[in-house]
């Protein structure tokens, strides 16, 4: 059939399938690419060139399938699943080469760090990004990582230190600004927290926590109407949020708009709701995991 009508439809796919179940890859990958000539939106042909890419170890190639799939569809929970599988298993397998490379690296112990960054191991975090300072104070970013964990951690005068000598370095770092923002705005520090997140709100704007803070600064500063403008943006990012809604009904309150404050309140009751049945189901759900898990364990 292909002999006669190269481009009939489905016919390379199929014949694509029958080489990567014979592990045939590179004849595979040859057989989905001239489908994808003929039919460039046909999903499955990506995704089995993906699987196909894997199979070779050819990362990169694999995941630029994934990728023009969730470009067109961004719910795609299967691609998701496999990119991350994929992304995760070459993240794996760097880690274990640079580790053979070099075990004693600063490479090594930042990737130490992070990983106990990640698992809020903060003592351990710091001790290793501390290790770093030491070793080379001048590493990239350092001051940054290490501010971050002492923030997560709430140890706001350590954090301080770190994110200024952060900012010394780069003024711009988004997150720098907004950590410090955070930390000087629990010290009701609102002016010197403005311009802060005036460059995290600039630097990314699709970053809603950065229009909430900045809004809740003009509120305390008696800008309302400035305010109102970043709170309802904020809101707009991130409609599922109930933050946004409270801090606007409380504005609302402010401006004399009853009708509005009643309507951001109530959206605010809804999705506050919401999350308190969502952590009932997993706390039941967990119960019920643990419950299974002990009688299991129980001698027959």
């Amino acid at each position: 059939m292909l002999q006669e009508a190269p481009q009939y439809p489905e016919a390379n796919f199929y014949l694509g399938l029958s080489y990567l179940g014979l592990n045939q890859f590179e004849k595979a990958i040859e057989s989905f690419n001239k489908e994808l000539e003929a039919n460039p939106k046909y999903r499955r042909a990506h995704y089995y060139t993906a699987q196909a890419y894997q199979s070779l170890n050819r990362t990169a190639d694999a995941a630029r399938q994934y990728e023009i799939l969730l470009q067109e569809d961004p719910t795609d929970k299967k691609v998701l699943f496999q990119l991350i599988r994929l992304l995760k298993s070459a993240t794996v397998q760097a880690i274990k080469q640079l580790g053979n490379l070099d075990p004693d690296s600063d490479f090594m112990l930042v990737l130490k760090a992070e990983g106990y960054a990640e698992d809020e191991k903060y003592a351990e975090a710091i001790q290793k990004y501390t290790e770093l300072l030491k070793k080379n104070p001048n590493f990239p970013g350092i001051h940054f990582a290490l501010g971050g964990v002492y923030y997560n951690k709430l140890d706001d005068v350590n954090a301080e230190k770190e994110l200024r000598l952060a900012l010394s370095e780069d003024p711009n770092l988004p997150m720098a600004n907004y950590y410090l923002a955070d930390i000087l705005m629990r010290s009701q520090k609102i002016e010197q927290a403005v311009p802060l997140l005036q460059i995290v709100v600039a630097a990314n704007p699709q970053f809603m926590r950065g229009y909430l803070q900045l809004g809740k600064c003009y509120a305390a500063q008696g800008k309302l109407q400035d305010s109102l403008k970043l709170l309802l943006r904020a809101a707009e990012l991130e409609p599922k949020d109930k933050t946004p809604h409270y801090q606007l009904a409380q504005l609302y309150t402010r401006l004399q708009q009853p009708d509005e404050a009643r309507h951001h309140f109530e959206i605010f009751q809804q999705l506050n709701a919401q999350e308190r049945e969502k952590r009932n189901k997993r706390s039941e759900e967990s119960r019920l995991e643990k419950q299974n898990e002990e009688a299991g364990n129980k001698p027959q």
